[in-house]
């Protein structure tokens, strides 16, 4: 029995894996649960947007029945922002499959309705249950149907009820050691910019921390070394597209949608300008549209790499649109050319640099009084400070979905 469970947190708590956690338990269910994050622009998300599936084995009404009585036991449904959906399905032929990866492929990088998701749902023959308005639909089926090309593991420990919303106990200097033993196979443990410890999220839900890598062994072995100094209840490991970079598809800037998450390619047509807030924007242009490209104040250092920026530079962009799209979030950038930059500077004479002799009546030598014309300035090229290759947001402000460089160069 195939099963896809999406949306039964809300602001105030839960974690939609803390119920397949259970279940794991409950069902017996073969292989590892998937935790799928969907397209990260979506407004009704409620944090990471993420959805789970698992495969259980037994007899399928016990199973709908344990499933839909932990759902209503566990999902916040009190809440009207809450809209869980449930899925299940006893067989997937390859028909299925491709139809229901193609609507993953599109859940995770555009906007999707639920009234495709009950579209594809019945084409599929997928048996549905909604709560509220069951928009968490869309997710269940996408989290059922994606076949990943690229994979990642999450390690989730959950704490004991008492310790919800009180601020995590962990010995610090064990993340450390575990992120020096471990690191580059797992990733976005700690800041190395802040310092910040990344694997404890904020919010009053069931997680204490959550490690991620590439393998199973690898996060198994970053928990071995980690040492809580609370109560753990359970731990349960994920497969998910985590770090996938699944979200990004390559676009032109004139087929940008709401909500899209895009690649674009294109040239610098405004040097970077910092606004209010401590972002910095730049313009983007490409031969069908333009649009403006945005780093934005949590993501630090990044703006200043953003900075160097110049007209004419060719470039390569990742990330996410808004409601509108006019504006690209950016979650990384590749620069593939760099716009020679000069500068104008004053002839010598006598042994040191003239000065100006007023705007557009060129220079003059203050030792022994000899004028140029502005023809006589002396042209020279200004070092870029920045090199061809890939920059990123630092992993504090870095996306589920985002693949972090130190992963590409595998």
């Amino acid at each position: 029995m195939f099963i896809g469970i999406d949306d039964t947190d809300s602001e105030k708590g839960m974690c939609t894996t803390y119920i397949a956690a259970l279940l794991y338990e409950k069902l017996g269910t073969t292989g590892y649960p998937r935790l799928i994050r969907l397209n990260p622009n979506i407004p009704y998300k409620t944090r990471g947007n993420g959805a789970i599936a698992l495969n259980a084995k037994g007899n399928p009404k016990k199973i709908k029945e344990s499933v839909l009585e932990t759902v209503k036991k566990y999902a916040h449904l009190q809440n009207k922002k809450t809209n869980p959906g449930v899925v299940f399905m006893e067989d997937l032929n390859q028909k299925n499959k491709k139809i229901l990866n193609d609507f993953y492929q599109k859940t995770v990088s555009e906007i999707v309705t639920i009234e495709e998701a009950e579209e594809i749902a019945k084409s599929v023959k997928a048996e549905i249950h909604k709560f509220n308005n069951g928009r968490g639909v869309i997710g269940a089926l996408a989290a059922m149907g994606a076949r990943l090309s690229d994979k990642t593991y999450e390690l989730i420990a959950y704490r004991t009820r008492k310790d919800y919303g009180k601020q995590k106990k962990i010995d610090r200097n064990s993340v450390f050691e575990m992120n020096e033993k471990t690191y580059p196979e797992t990733f976005d443990n700690i800041d190395p910019d802040t310092g910040q410890i990344l694997i404890t999220p904020h919010g009053y839900d069931p997680v204490f921390c959550g490690i991620r890598g590439n393998s199973v062994e690898i996060v198994k072995k970053a928990w071995r070394i980690l040492k809580p100094l609370e109560k753990i209840e359970r731990i349960q490991i994920f497969e998910t597209n985590q770090g996938t970079d699944a979200h990004l598809r390559k676009k032109k800037i004139s087929g940008l949608e709401p909500y899209d998450c895009a690649i674009l390619v294109g040239k610098v047509i405004s040097n970077p300008k910092s606004i209010e807030g401590g972002h910095v924007i730049f313009r983007l242009s490409d031969k069908s549209g333009e649009v403006d490209c945005a780093a934005y104040e949590p993501t630090g250092e990044f703006r200043d790499i953003i900075r160097k920026l110049r007209v004419g530079d060719h470039i390569e962009v990742y990330g996410g649109i808004g409601k509108y799209p006019t504006t690209l979030n950016l979650e990384k950038i590749q620069i593939l050319k760099l716009e020679r930059a000069y500068e104008r500077i004053p002839p010598e004479c006598c042994g040191r640099r003239m000065t100006s002799a007023g705007k557009g009546k060129g220079f003059k030598c203050k030792r022994c009084g000899k004028k140029l014309g502005e023809d006589a300035a002396v042209v020279k090229e200004i070092p870029r400070d920045l090199e061809f290759g890939f920059y990123e947001v630092p992993p504090r402000a870095r996306r589920h979905l985002s693949m972090p460089l130190i992963r590409t160069k595998k």
